[in-house]
């Protein structure tokens, strides 16, 4: 129970009002990983439709997280993967696919799958770099002074 209680508060936590900003207004940050999540979504969820940019759905910038909601649009798929400005959105067409990008690493699933997802969110917000590092050195110096 403490766990899951842990997880609601992080999510409420990163959960930030970014509002429907549109594409070209977004900072180049947040667009390379739009790009990049475009390019893997189409990849493996495309099917006939191009999916692409709807929203930002959650961003805590501070730990490097970014969650975009892409959906299918007018457009059919082909075969480069990248914005199109021309392209309508359509709202209640599937898939409607979530991309997590965690410190450069990008993780997409189809919206459904909301567990996975705040799953991954949950363990990129708790991902302390540097401590296996830390573990290593201190490990080490204790075979040094043993020697």
């Amino acid at each position: 129970m403490k766990g899951l209680l842990l997880l609601f508060s992080t999510l409420l936590l990163l959960e930030s009002t970014v509002g429907d900003k549109e594409y070209h207004q977004l900072s180049q940050y947040e667009t390379d990983i739009i790009d990049r999540a475009i390019e893997e979504a189409n990849d493996r969820y495309g099917r006939t439709k191009h999916l692409d940019f709807a929203s930002i759905i959650s961003a805590n910038y501070d730990k490097r997280i970014l969650n975009v909601l892409l959906k299918p649009t007018s457009c059919k798929k082909t075969k480069v993967f990248v914005h199109r400005k021309d392209c309508k959105i359509q709202d209640e067409a599937r898939p409607r696919v979530s991309c997590v990008d965690c410190r450069g690493k990008m993780s997409c699933l189809p919206l459904r799958e909301k567990t996975k997802i705040k799953q991954t969110i949950f363990e990129c917000s708790h991902h302390h770099i540097g401590e296996g590092h830390l573990m290593a050195l201190l490990a080490g110096n204790e075979q040094q002074t043993e020697n």
